[in-house]
């Protein structure tokens, strides 16, 4: 079959070539109407053309026309993980609605496979990434960086990554006011279980679990167990039963796959919340209110995460300057956290 072009595209619709090139390389306002000089009907008209007959866009030949691709890349640690999987849906719908595709790799938290990606989608000529570091991958993003590519550090933080947008969650708040809770709640050795991934996140998650035990003069009972992604289901566990030889009343967990392991452990050892242990979980998930105990949980606004990061990466594809937005958490109340009867 012929390969439809722009020329065939013109001819159908009654149009220059000009005019249809400037229809189908628009980009759209975040309304989603087609950011172009051309007549709203006679653009609409171009498209259904162009629908019709089955056009598509030669993005490669575009591309070197224009130095623009309008593709950007998302590189999160796990596309799996259950944060980063509901973020990356509203990252591709901002995207779309502004005229981009979307590629998604995972770096697993490799440095080196955070490079190779970085090099994998930069062959492609994107024009801008989504990145979510993990340690030791700053070198790799400051090579990019130096080289003029737009980016944006996405739910994760680096001193050492200057000149790049930022979007993040205030991540001491959000260790502050599970805390806080908890203390406000009655209790007072509260503990917190962590990865030891050296990630901005978790270590500020932890430092307001800190700020918010040292405000109350609780500072002789802070302990954070700190555990790896692949030893994490025993190590909760142990963790979780040693707690409780120890007198221990309430943790907070600063993740989702954590809070599920530890209910998961709780379950195990026919422990319950709040009964025995006050919890406090992280984002959002069914399994906190179809749990026996509905769970107190920390809730990220994914959806703005999602799109400011887009809003952000396309404002410095068009030469605006680099921002740093920082969002607020907000806290979600359930059964988990109401006060231990057994200590009244």
């Amino acid at each position: 079959m012929k390969r439809v072009t722009i020329r065939d595209v013109a001819k159908e619709a009654g149009v220059s070539v000009t005019l249809v090139s400037f229809v189908m390389n628009a980009k759209r306002d975040p309304d989603g109407n087609l950011d172009c000089p051309v007549n709203p009907e006679t653009a609409k008209r171009v498209l259904q053309v162009a629908q019709r007959l089955g056009y598509r866009r030669n993005f490669a030949a575009a591309s070197l026309r224009s130095g623009r691709s309008n593709t950007i890349a998302v590189i999160p640690n796990d596309i799996s993980n259950k944060f980063f999987a509901g973020i990356s849906r509203c990252i591709e719908d901002k995207a779309h609605q502004l005229g981009y595709t979307v590629f998604f790799a995972s770096s697993d938290e490799n440095a080196q496979k955070l490079e190779d990606v970085l090099g994998a989608v930069m062959a492609h000529n994107v024009d801008g990434l989504i990145v979510a570091p993990c340690a030791g991958g700053d070198a790799a993003i400051n090579k990019l960086v130096d080289a003029k590519v737009p980016i944006v550090l996405l739910d994760r933080d680096s001193d050492q990554i200057q000149n790049v947008g930022k979007v993040l969650l205030d991540d001491v708040e959000a260790g502050c006011m599970a805390t806080e809770l908890l203390v406000n709640k009655g209790y007072t050795n509260i503990e917190m279980i962590s990865y030891t991934l050296g990630i901005s996140s978790l270590s500020e998650r932890e430092s307001g679990y800190r700020n918010a035990m040292t405000k109350h003069g609780l500072v002789d009972n802070i302990r954070i167990h700190y555990t790896t992604y692949g030893d994490a289901a025993s190590d909760v566990e142990k963790f979780i039963k040693n707690s409780i030889d120890r007198g221990v009343d309430a943790f907070f967990l600063p993740t989702y796959s954590l809070s599920a392991l530890a209910l998961s452990a709780m379950k195990k050892l026919g422990l319950k919340t709040p009964d025995d242990l006050a919890i406090v979980g992280f984002d959002e998930s069914d399994i906190y209110s179809l749990y026996e105990t509905t769970v107190t949980h920390i809730v990220q606004p994914l959806k703005e995460l999602g799109e400011k990061s887009v809003e952000l990466l396309t404002s410095m594809i068009a030469g605006n300057p680099s921002e740093v937005i920082i969002l607020k958490p907000t806290l979600c109340l359930g059964g988990s956290t109401e006060r231990n009867k057994k200590s009244l």
